[in-house]
């Protein structure tokens, strides 16, 4: 799958301002990296989740106030931990507003920020936001129970705003005084993937069970697990703290989105030494196809294993995918069966197609921030080949046979 696109939308910073002449209601309109749609369970959240929020996520926002449109943001309008939001309707689009109404100053402006979900649990961390640098959670530990996994989303900065975000109907121009004005869309928030997503898929090199074959070889997965994986750490979202909504250069060593993992200006993890294991699927499927495109996918919406980002080969023991699998082999018309083989890899070095949409080839040694990652796992039996050598004559020479002179 191509890697999830980091855009922030043209709404998102909007430079025509209105100032309120209403008691107008603070909402928003979040986006989610999934660009084209406001996703239930927001972002790719497991649709299992049982969490705060039944059918949206909440979120968390944080605002700041200014008096004009070029200070940078400070002060806190909003509580400094922030205010939670939850959906609250369908007018025009989908819109959360904070579970406490919080109502447009008539004049000044107003910068926002948000991190979802509003709680970390099943996660462990703390959330601090901090309007120069953006986010940080520090004592981050990741679940590894895949029905608990949650989509930990941070957003872009959307600075100097007045007002919720209007759309007017049949292209009519804004009027504060129709009544139409009180249906708003809400502040646009652009949400960027804080870990990584993995997905695996299981398939063999070639059809080795064909109907008429004498010889079949049958595979049934029943457990996916990766080991050595890192859990623990402290994200930092490595923001200016200006109007340019950029970010400064990562620290060095740390965990960033550059695929080559270099000092680049971007969010970056400091991932802990400590190492787990994530079992992404137990069961039994079979594997039956040698097109990856028809495979089954291991972690498929709502069911995506989320590691924080790292590096893959971060100790001396490099991470690693472990395949358990049933092995049925039929011979002529005779079943010989095997149980709970396993195979076991390393995932440091395995090579991409593409990365980010071009035909670049690259060996992946870093799971990134933001980035959605697909192994195929193939199963590929040995063609059986002969080399075959001849054993040179032993030479016997010199043997001389005096022949007479006649019979």
């Amino acid at each position: 799958m191509a890697a999830l696109v980091c855009v922030a939308l043209a709404g998102c910073t909007k430079n025509e301002k209105h100032v309120a002449t209403d008691d107008s209601a603070i909402s928003f309109a979040p986006i989610s990296q999934r660009t084209s749609t406001k996703a239930e369970f927001y972002g790719e959240q497991n649709a299992t989740y049982t969490g705060e929020g039944s059918t949206y996520e909440k979120f968390t926002a944080f605002a700041a106030y200014t008096e004009d449109a070029t200070t940078a943001p400070s002060e806190n309008f909003f509580p400094a931990a922030g205010v939670e939001c939850e959906h609250a309707g369908t007018a025009p689009a989908d819109y959360w507003k904070p579970t406490t109404a919080y109502l447009w100053p008539k004049a000044g402006y107003l910068t926002f920020h948000a991190i979802s979900p509003s709680v970390l649990t099943p996660y462990a961390g703390t959330v601090a936001n901090a309007w120069t640098t953006g986010l940080t959670i520090s004592n981050f530990v990741a679940s590894t129970n895949m029905d608990q996994q949650v989509d930990v989303l941070y957003s872009d900065f959307n600075f100097y705003q007045q007002r919720s975000m209007y759309t007017p109907t049949n292209g009519m121009p804004y009027d504060d005084d129709d009544d139409s004005a009180f249906t708003h869309e809400g502040v646009n928030l652009t949400f960027r993937h804080a870990l990584s997503a993995v997905q695996f898929r299981v398939v063999t090199a070639e059809d080795y069970a064909p109907a008429t074959a004498t010889a079949k070889h049958e595979f049934t997965v029943t457990k996916i697990e990766v080991l050595n994986a890192n859990y623990k750490g402290e994200f930092h979202e490595n923001r200016k703290g200006d109007a340019t909504n950029d970010y400064t250069n990562a620290a060095a060593g740390s965990i960033t989105f550059n695929k080559d993992n270099a000092v680049t200006a971007s969010p970056y993890w400091v991932p802990a030494a400590d190492e787990t294991t994530y079992t992404v699927f137990t069961g039994s499927t079979d594997v039956t196809t040698a097109d990856a495109a028809a495979a089954k996918t291991f972690g498929d919406y709502g069911k995506l294993m989320l590691p924080m980002p790292q590096a893959l080969a971060h100790s001396a023991n490099e991470v690693t995918v472990k395949v358990t699998y049933n092995y049925k082999f039929t011979l002529n018309g005779t079943e010989h069966s095997y149980t709970d083989l396993t195979t076991q890899v390393s995932l440091a070095g395995a090579q991409a197609k593409k990365y980010n949409g071009t035909t670049e080839d690259y060996d992946v040694n870093y799971w990134l921030i933001n980035h959605k990652y697909l192994y195929t796992l193939v199963f590929k039996l040995d063609e059986i080949i002969f080399d075959p050598k001849v054993e040179a004559f032993v030479e016997v020479s010199d043997i001389n046979i005096d022949l007479p002179y006649q019979n």
